[in-house]
């Protein structure tokens, strides 16, 4: 009889002892999420992806669900990362997709952190401006191994 005492006292004794641990989740930076916590724990993904088909395909851009909204908000300090090396460990995104084994392949594409500025084109941003244009119809003519006579006929 003591042995069973003592056996179903051992987790109460040891405090929260069966109890898996939450992620630690920094604290955003706004007031309010656009949804309530327990709704954008479950349905995050389904939003962004929403929200970046409507952008991507009829062109509607919005801010409610947006990946740059997101860590406008959630990225917890400047110079920091929402997803990436060391240096981003224990931040909001890569946090929780850790703690649910969820890949987390939205930065493979987008930026980890906050814009420092928004003073550019929504659909161009500063390193498209910067970026070297490539030349191709040069491209497209070496590739097919066309040249061009000085009449202007294209000839193999």
């Amino acid at each position: 009889m003591a042995v069973l005492a003592l056996t179903l006292s051992a987790p109460a004794l040891a405090g929260e002892g069966g109890r898996t641990p939450l992620p630690t989740i920094p604290a955003a930076k706004g007031d309010q999420c656009v949804e309530d916590t327990a709704d954008m724990r479950r349905n995050h993904m389904k939003y962004l992806k929403h929200h970046r088909d409507e952008t991507m395909h009829q062109g509607i851009r919005t801010e409610k669900y947006s990946l740059k909204q997101c860590l406008e908000c959630h990225v917890p300090a400047e110079g920091s990362m929402a997803a990436g090396g060391k240096e981003s460990e224990g931040h909001f995104c890569v946090n929780c997709h850790v703690y649910a084994g969820v890949t987390l392949d939205c930065f493979e594409c987008h930026a980890t952190k906050p814009e420092t500025t928004a003073q550019f084109h929504p659909l161009v941003s500063p390193a498209a401006m910067k970026a070297e244009r490539p030349d191709s119809n040069g491209l497209l003519n070496r590739l097919v191994g066309v040249t061009e006579n000085k009449t202007g006929v294209a000839h193999e």
